[in-house]
């Protein structure tokens, strides 16, 4: 598929109107565009190779399932089209929309998703399938947004390979209901740009409302103001025949109802109880309606027939019934629901809809007994969150359980609250659960507690008393018992808090203890996280073989035994000393592998950070716009726990300064404060680094000395040669003697520190870091001084380019090249002329390419100037800055004005 896919369509083939979909109660305005959008992807998907995917997104009621029915109306009866749903339960059943559909795939793949499985040969059968179909088909799955674990794997996973299959993946979904952590978020932004088309479905305009209430003789201005301009309000409003305008979609729904008889309004009451839709034998066995019933139901609108099943036309319709209802009628519905459910066995229930019906009818008793069992479900599918809540409902409903399955309980939700960055929880968790076994008099489960303690004491709060205090009493008391696998375990654990601590000899000294006992007892997973330590260690305190070959070894046995936090944890280990080190190259190829790993595992905790950690590299490398795109998806779709905040809002704040956006110092020492706060001690550069920098920016070499010398005497305590050699850069750069160092790593910035600024701007330029080279080339003379301004304007570093200039200045050179020009510094975000123009045009939606084409540039050129004006406006993303504008100016124009 050809990219961009949402380039205005010029073919006539394609723009011709498209029919009205069946059913359809308003007439499909303003959805051309969209159709024929869709259209072209098939086209190309037709013609084509490779297959494509469209993503479709609104609010809901936008009419996102009426403009997908409009494309799949225009098809040829011989593509056959798969269209399936998401449902809105409490815990989603796993595959859910393509579970609907397995019927339609061969044996082996209808039998593995019935059953839930998620086996490595399910996904490729089905993409298998889609190849082998003599027409292109279409795969249609609806309301994403309540995709389950299962069903949004097989989203990435088709996502990432549709270059080798013919196959047009349409997805909907709502975006005005998203978390900033919704796992749907996580995979639309991975989607390959190349393949995918995405998709914003627009409300009404004014002139489209008032040619539809023409149509029904309604008020036009009153029925927009009421509506919004949103297609179900309007449907809902229009199909109230002689009454005005409804205030609210709850009463156009509610008077609708009113108009049947009750054993009809019984069944769609009954209806709005099951998500998504209710089975005709599902009803059948709760309510025994007569064909009349449905027959009424059907023909009012309220809902629609699919095989044998009943559904609401509109999610908000349901809602609007489902909320109508007396709470005492919901949960005998409910029950009644579960109850039948537990019976019919047509076909096998899922444990997700059981625990929904169970948990809406106050059935605590089943809850407390299905909640584990779909917790389980769901973390085997990788749905952490999920099934942390499920624990937690577990746990709610059955305080009165057994102390044992109620310890066994916290400790699987603290497992799983750990996993997804909900440490508070987490916490709390393991101090009931460590309570309960004291209680017991079971040592083992206490040491195994008092561990996982210490730990989370560190992501609280960093290296602190607290942690190294729970990790011994760990040791003691799981000493008491014969050595195994947990006092191993513990060893490793605070071999862990030292490694964060700066004491890499006691590091390495304890985890060498848990190395022997490890491999005595044949254990893998003490095994993988002790050699992670030591090696990382040892790659701290210089370039050692060993350390990496530990460091690989721990990644190796973690995927042989699919322990996925210590997989991820080596990844994220491995691509961070390969940062440390300015080893790029290498590290990003480990940060790409562990950054996907991560978030195909649900292990949010890695995922974070090795993406703040990559912002960085990116940030070194020159590519900022990248680094902007990373920092842009964690504010997107992640809820970083408070160290990761910190180190992120550290790492933002470091681009903005050298940047000189307004603000970004107070920003930066802010996060300096938090990081001091959560003793967050990062391996990729030092604090201390960074405020020597913002102390040369303002042409303070004392301020520089100052902010280094404590922090050098401490790394060359630990005989810390990578933070040495950078910290003793940083005290060349302000004209300071360098005092000896360790010096057993050969390094551009030991090469600076030197003195020798040529040879070490020769190997940044080698590592491809031109920014730490333009900091050396500032060392010399004139000549040298002028390429590093060169490079820093091209970066878009003003305020780093800025002291350069005062650097020429004093050397007496001419014709300086100017710094922003006086139109640019009045500019309320310091854009250029050409930036304001850009700025403009990407306010009114277009792409790059249509903006080259207006500006006669190359998109290149416009890509460039595109993330300069994101950066300078500080939004992440195009949709961002948009969204900030039409916010700001709302608030402009529901201020009052001055009147004098």
């Amino acid at each position: 598929m050809h990219s961009p896919l949402g380039e205005a369509l010029t073919d006539p083939k394609v723009v011709d109107r498209p029919r009205q979909p069946a059913g359809s109660s308003v007439e499909l305005l303003e959805r051309d565009a969209q159709i024929n959008q869709l259209r072209a992807a098939y086209a190309q998907v037709q013609e084509g190779t490779a297959g494509g995917c469209a993503l479709v997104c609104g609010e809901a009621g936008i009419g996102k399932t009426a403009l997908v029915q409009a494309f799949l109306a225009t098809l040829t009866p011989e593509t056959q089209p798969l269209v399936a749903g998401c449902e809105a339960l409490f815990t989603p059943r796993p595959f859910g929309p393509l579970v609907d559909l397995a019927d339609r795939f061969p044996p082996s793949v209808s039998s593995a998703l019935h059953q839930g499985r998620t086996d490595n040969n399910l996904f490729p059968a089905l993409l298998a399938y889609f190849k082998q179909a003599k027409v292109a088909p279409v795969l249609v799955i609806e309301d994403a947004h309540w995709a389950d674990a299962g069903t949004l794997d097989f989203v990435r996973h088709a996502g990432r390979r549709l270059r080798d299959t013919r196959l047009l993946l349409v997805l909907t979904y709502r975006n005005d209901e998203f978390e900033a952590d919704h796992a749907l978020r996580r995979v639309l932004g991975d989607l390959p740009s190349a393949t995918t088309l995405r998709m914003a479905v627009p409300p009404l305009s004014a002139q489209a409302v008032s040619v539809l209430a023409k149509v029904s003789n309604r008020a036009a201005q009153r029925l927009y103001e009421a509506t919004g301009g949103n297609p179900f309000y309007l449907t809902e409003a229009l199909a109230s025949p002689g009454s005005d305008v409804p205030p609210s979609v709850s009463d156009a729904v509610l008077a609708r109802l009113a108009r049947l008889p009750p054993t009809a309004r019984a069944v769609a009451e009954l209806v709005s109880l099951c998500p998504a839709r209710a089975e005709r034998a599902l009803l059948q066995a709760v309510a025994q309606p007569q064909p009349q019933d449905l027959d009424a139901c059907l023909g009012v609108g309220l809902l629609e027939a699919a095989g044998d099943t009943l559904a609401f036309r509109h999610e908000l319709a349901r809602m609007a019934v489902y909320q109508s209802l007396r709470p005492h009628q919901r949960e005998a519905w409910h029950g009644a629901i579960f109850a039948a459910l537990k019976t019919l066995t047509a076909q096998p229930t899922s444990l997700a809809r059981l625990v929904h019906h169970a948990e809406a009818a106050s059935m605590n008793n089943e809850v407390a007994e299905l909640a584990p069992l779909a917790a389980r479900e769901a973390a085997s599918t990788g749905a952490h969150r999920e099934a942390a809540r499920l624990y937690g409902l577990a746990l709610k409903l059955g305080s009165q359980a057994d102390p044992a399955v109620r310890a066994d309980l916290l400790e699987a939700r603290a497992h799983e609250c750990l996993l997804t960055n909900l440490h508070d929880r987490a916490m709390r968790a393991r101090l009931e659960a460590l309570a309960l076994r004291r209680a017991m008099g079971n040592t083992l489960a206490v040491g195994v507690n008092l561990r996982w303690l210490a730990r989370l004491h560190w992501l609280l709060g960093g290296a602190n008393a607290a942690a190294f205090q729970h990790a011994e009493q760990a040791i003691a008391a799981l000493e008491q018992l014969p050595p195994q696998r947990e006092l191993a375990a513990a060893y490793s654990t605070l071999s862990h808090l030292h490694l964060v601590g700066e004491n890499m000899v006691a590091a390495q000294r304890w985890g060498a203890r848990a190395i022997a006992l490890a491999e005595s007892l044949g254990d893998p997973e003490a095994l993988s996280h002790a050699l992670n330590n030591v090696g990382s260690a040892r790659l701290r305190l210089g370039r050692d073989e060993q350390g990496w070959q530990m460091l690989e070894r721990s990644l190796a046995l973690a995927l042989e035994h699919q322990l996925e936090p210590d997989a991820a944890r080596a990844y994220n280990n491995l691509f961070i000393v390969s940062v440390m080190q300015r080893d790029h190259q290498r590290g990003l190829a480990y940060a790409e592998q562990g950054i996907a790993y991560s978030e195909a595992k649900g292990i949010d905790i890695f995922t974070v950070r090795m993406r703040i950690r990559r912002a960085f590299a990116y940030l070194q490398l020159g590519l900022w716009a990248q680094a902007d795109q990373d920092l842009a998806a964690l504010d997107a779709r992640h809820t970083p726990a408070p160290m990761e905040q910190a180190t992120l809002q550290f790492v933002r704040s470091i681009l903005a300064l050298r940047r000189g956006q307004a603000g970004a110092e107070p920003q930066l020492m802010a996060a300096l404060a938090d990081m001091e706060r959560y003793r967050v001690e990062i391996w990729f550069t030092s604090t201390a680094a960074v405020r020597a920098e913002v102390a040369w920016l303002h042409g303070d070499p004392d301020g520089v000395v100052l902010a280094v010398e404590p922090a050098l005497a401490q790394a060359v305590a630990m005989n810390d040669p990578w933070r040495c050699a950078e910290l003793s850069a940083w005290l060349g750069r302000a004209r300071h003697p360098v005092p000896p160092a360790p010096g057993r790593v050969e390094t551009a910035y030991a090469l600076e520190a030197a003195g020798d600024w040529r040879a070490a701007a020769a190997e940044w330029a080698r590592l491809g870091c031109p920014y730490e080279r333009a900091l050396a080339l500032a060392q010399g003379g004139e000549p040298a001084l002028r390429e590093a301004l060169v490079i820093l304007e091209g970066l878009g570093a003003n305020a780093t380019a800025e002291c350069v200039r005062r650097l020429l200045h004093e050397l007496g050179a001419k014709g300086v090249p100017r710094g922003p020009r006086e139109q640019t510094r009045g500019d309320p975000l310091g854009l250029t002329a050409r930036e304001r123009e850009v700025f403009a045009l990407v306010l009114k939606g277009l792409s790059n390419a249509a903006i080259a084409a207006h500006l006669h540039r190359s998109e290149r050129t416009v890509e460039n100037h595109v993330a300069r004006v994101l950066a300078k406006a500080g939004a992440g993303t195009r949709t961002q800055l948009i969204a900030t504008v039409a916010a700001e100016d709302a608030a402009a124009r529901r201020r009052p004005q001055n009147r004098y």
